[in-house]
């Protein structure tokens, strides 16, 4: 068990420590990419993982979760060296739409790998402990991450490099995994997409809870999360460019507190999660209307409290779901993600038009309240969800 916790924890930090993370956006935006396109950007990224899922999924089987695993490490690899050689508005697009589909890898393959591994060895109800240090894991990478701004100085190539280096690292960390598949390798044909997702739909529809489980976790998780334009946001804020990094180091290490402490609040009642949910809205709101470096503390609760909450959330996801339609389920899970943030990403993206990113800020806060209103009017009348003991 410690070798698989050790191999599944140093995967989640490598992937995510790429020195790049706080200042690609800003590469971008230097070489010509305006305010708006970067929001489209996203939007591109999210449609390759969306566009990747019936593929995802047939290598997934086929490969298994840990191979198919390693293909998308290798397919981030080419992303970010097509952005570094091919700096131009095509170069940045389809960099961007293989960058989507390789986060489609992650989606389906390693969380099912995780939770797959714990289970067979009989530790499925220390799944959310384990998930949440695993995602505390992701944002300890992500936040040190943010220090690449400061090695600006030696350039951008550099930086890009650090990062390949940390991605094939994590390789090595997933074939370190003491891997037990949990599925019989299909010799079957590509299924086509839509019937992937009808099958995906009907399992979904045919457990108890599990469809509204799944969309509160993903607008909890999608409405608030400012990850990928932190440092346009700090450049806003009239943070140097040199020490942008430090708003994503900041508000990430209070998402880590929020994720390594959420398995301790599993078994309060859903009270308390719609309250969290209404407490990042409030927060977003009150920042906007400030919106000024000295009330990012604001910010920190509201990452602190949705980070924690999406722990939560995607637990329960995990256990309500049938463990031999587990891929197909979060293929369709991973494309309802991506639907919801290029919406989002087009909701920041409107911002940027009005003149400022304050603007999506605030939207974002009163989509928050509002989801707050209807988990605790709809969802706790409708749905009782249940803890994790019970499950």
């Amino acid at each position: 068990m410690t070798r698989l916790l050790a191999s599944l924890y140093g995967f989640a930090f490598l992937n995510k420590f790429l020195l790049l993370t706080p200042v690609y956006t800003i590469f971008m935006l230097n070489n010509g990419v305006s305010d708006f396109m970067l929001s489209t950007m996203f939007i591109i990224s999210a449609a390759g993982t969306i566009l990747g899922q019936v593929p995802i999924a047939y290598l997934t089987n086929r490969m298994g979760q840990r191979r198919a695993m390693i293909f998308g490490q290798f397919l981030k690899i080419f992303a970010v060296l097509l952005w570094l050689f091919m700096p131009t508005l095509t170069g940045f697009i389809v960099g961007m739409f293989l960058w989507g589909i390789q986060a489609g890898f992650r989606s389906v393959a390693f969380e099912g790998l995780v939770y797959d591994a714990v289970a067979s060895r009989g530790m499925a109800h220390d799944y959310p402990r384990i998930l949440g240090r695993k995602s505390t894991y992701e944002s300890i990478g992500t936040a040190l991450s943010a220090f690449g701004s400061l090695l600006m100085f030696l350039g951008y190539d550099w930086v890009t490099w650090a990062s390949v280096m940390a991605i094939l690292l994590s390789i090595i960390c997933l074939m370190s995994v003491p891997y037990r598949p949990n599925m019989t390798r299909s010799a079957a044909s590509q299924p086509r997409f839509y019937k992937l997702l009808r099958t995906g739909v009907r399992v979904a529809l045919h457990t108890p809870c599990l469809v509204t489980t799944v969309l509160l976790a993903l607008f909890a998780a999608n409405i608030p999360y400012l990850d990928d334009f932190l440092s346009p946001i700090g450049i806003q804020l009239g943070i140097p460019e040199t020490y942008v990094g430090a708003i994503s180091l900041f508000l990430l290490a209070c998402a880590t507190l929020g994720q390594r402490f959420a398995y301790k609040f599993s078994n309060l009642s859903d009270r308390f999660i719609y309250a969290m949910i209404g407490l990042v809205g409030i927060c977003y709101l009150i920042f906007s209307h400030l919106y000024t470096v000295h009330y990012l503390w604001l910010m920190g609760i509201a990452y602190a409290a949705f980070y924690g909450v999406y722990t939560l959330l995607f637990a329960r996801v995990q256990h309500m779901t049938p463990a031999r339609h587990r891929s197909v389920v979060l293929s369709l899970y991973t494309v309802v993600n991506y639907l919801i943030y290029m919406a989002v990403c087009g909701i920041v993206g409107l911002g940027s038009m009005l003149g400022s990113w304050r603007f999506s800020i605030m939207i974002l806060g009163i989509l928050m309240v509002l989801l707050c209103v209807y988990g605790a009017l709809y969802v706790r009348g409708r749905c009782c969800m249940l803890s994790d003991t019970d499950l």
